[in-house]
């Protein structure tokens, strides 16, 4: 994918939330997406994400018969992708981490 000369891409990050049984609770699951967008700012590249994923919802029945409902919640950021075209080690999307957020991440789910 290549960009016109007034367009730049954007890695946009966007958050979903969880509801079981159509409540929002501290201990339901976030889902954080990173999407591509084409845009001539990083202001219109998180208005052009927002359009993109905002009416974006799945709903299922969990194993344990909950009703499980995912839903648009907030674009967060922005990053600009410093590349005429997207090729092998491309950097998409960069940010600084708390030592607490890096420990998040790298602790896995309880099945």
């Amino acid at each position: 994918m290549t960009t016109d000369s007034k367009n730049d891409l954007f890695a946009v990050n966007v958050l979903f939330h969880s509801l079981r049984n159509g409540e929002l609770c501290p201990e339901n699951l976030w889902e954080e997406s990173i999407v591509l967008i084409e845009a001539s700012s990083a202001e219109e590249a998180l208005r052009k994400a927002t359009e993109l994923v905002r009416d974006k919802k799945i709903s299922y029945k969990a194993e344990n018969g909950d009703q499980l409902d995912w839903e648009f919640s907030r674009v967060v950021q922005a990053f600009q992708i410093d590349a005429q075209q997207l090729m092998n080690g491309t950097e998409l999307f960069s940010r600084h981490l708390r030592t607490s957020e890096v420990e998040s991440l790298l602790k896995p789910f309880d099945d």
